[in-house]
């Protein structure tokens, strides 16, 4: 039975390192000059933070949004490909891990996608490009590519 407990501290502790080891770690701010938003949906400034908690992620966004209202998201989900809930009510957010430097986001409001995000970190893990495709909260369309940079 011991050795069931050391196996599971070692494992617990291997899924750690290697989410430490994550490109998606640690915080990325918003380029503005770099990204192309769908016009009245541009977000003038944010920031995020991805840590690994257990087998989930922690996200905190921060910023202020396109019609000049501070915004603050927190979140913890595992990126499994199901539907989690999120702080705003009637929301999920799916998110699916294709490969180390890549996620595809399905966001849906009472069980309709709303949004796709799609989220690529280059190989020297320094940008991140985030393409979503959707609708805004007002219901704006958006078609936007926001750049994100590693701080």
């Amino acid at each position: 039975m011991r050795a069931c407990h050391v196996l599971t501290a070692i494992c617990a502790c291997a899924t750690a390192l290697v989410a430490a080891d994550s490109p998606f770690t640690g915080t990325w701010k918003l380029n503005t000059a770099k990204s192309k938003s769908t016009p009245g949906t541009a977000i003038q400034e944010m920031t995020m933070i991805f840590e690994p908690v257990g087998d989930q992620w922690k996200r905190v966004a921060t910023g202020t949004d396109s019609d000049g209202k501070a915004f603050n998201e927190n979140s913890t989900i595992a990126w499994d490909g199901k539907d989690h809930a999120v702080d705003e009510p009637g929301i999920t957010v799916a998110v699916t891990q294709v490969n180390d430097r890549t996620l595809n986001v399905t966001v849906k409001h009472e069980g309709a996608v709303v949004d796709s995000v799609h989220v690529v970190i280059s190989n020297d893990r320094k940008t991140m490009a985030v393409s979503e495709k959707g609708q805004d909260p007002k219901g704006r369309k958006l078609d936007n590519v926001e750049v994100f940079e590693k701080q």
